[in-house]
């Protein structure tokens, strides 16, 4: 019941972005609106004030951030090199790609550890969290230009990468958290910032309750089973290998579980802003989000 609590508010927004759009009172161009908003306002400041969080002085911090980064990068190269042999469209690598690698994993996740796991695990889960949205973030925009753009040289699409506002941002939480500023007015602005970054979720999960109106669960049924497949049973098991002799079992069942996390809501804003398959985005984020109910009780029973 607990678990189901946690997921509760995600369908609630959903549904209201639904039936106002059903209604008329939300137009299709709140959707484009909402979701530039995100990308460019509410991902960055998430990721910024995700930073603020993790003190990189830390040694015990630091070896958490590498085999994050390890383990995460493990399974998004695997999957990058899967689809790349794939004779599939273009559009569809990248929708699969950004869908399978990119989880929920601080709005879901956090609570999720929190419920099964006790809080001391918090602060751990909060790195985990931040590294395991942070790189399939950069992956998949890198993947999208790669796969998308053909024009252009591969040093070309780092470029444009590191122009990215997810990418900058990334640059800013990094230099932020050194520099550790602790007075008033930095204070007062660390707020602001994470008042930005909380509405990312809730904006994402109303524009996709408004586009999945009179379209949902319509076609791509077999796409969308391959890639929740990908991301709540493959990702999860390859961060269970990848980390087993990495990983004492109280801390492997951490990275399980937030690796188990559903498709992340922002993965809808990615998609129109680069004009994937959004169908299959969306469907993906609610039935991932549904099977979660049974996924997280499986990971907590087999620790």
């Amino acid at each position: 019941m607990n678990i189901f609590l946690i997921s509760l508010p995600l369908f609630i927004i959903i549904f209201l972005g639904w039936l106002l759009k059903k209604y008329q009172i939300v137009s299709n161009d709140w959707i484009h609106i909402l979701n530039n908003f995100a990308y460019y306002v509410s991902l960055p400041a998430i990721i910024i004030s995700s930073f603020l969080v993790i003190d990189f002085s830390d040694s015990a911090i630091l070896k958490i951030v590498f085999i994050s980064a390890f383990t995460v990068l493990f399974f998004c190269l695997l999957i990058f090199f899967v689809l790349s042999i794939l004779k599939i469209s273009t559009e569809l690598k990248a929708t699969i790609f950004v869908v399978a690698t990119i989880g929920n994993t601080i709005y879901m996740g956090l609570p999720l550890v929190e419920l099964g796991l006790g809080n001391k695990f918090l602060p751990m889960s909060a790195v985990i969290g931040v590294i395991y949205l942070i790189i399939p973030l950069l992956i998949s925009i890198f993947a999208i230009r790669f796969w998308h753009d053909k024009r252009h040289k591969v040093w070309a699409h780092v470029w444009e990468l590191l122009k990215n506002p997810l990418t900058l941002s990334i640059f800013a939480g990094v230099i932020l958290s050194f520099l550790n500023f602790n007075f008033p007015v930095a204070n007062e602005i660390k707020k602001s910032i994470t008042m930005l970054g909380s509405t990312a979720s809730p904006i994402a999960l109303f524009a996709l309750g408004a586009f999945i109106h009179g379209r949902f669960m319509k076609k791509d049924i077999k796409t969308v089973s391959f890639v929740v497949f990908l991301k709540m049973i493959l990702f999860p098991l390859a961060i269970f290998l990848s980390g087993f002799y990495l990983l004492k079992t109280s801390d492997l069942r951490v990275f399980s579980l937030l690796a188990s996390t559903p498709v992340a809501v922002t993965t809808f804003v990615i998609a129109e802003k680069y004009n994937l398959n959004q169908s299959i985005v969306g469907d993906s984020i609610i039935i991932s989000t549904i099977l979660s109910f049974i996924v997280a009780p499986l990971i907590l029973l087999i620790f």
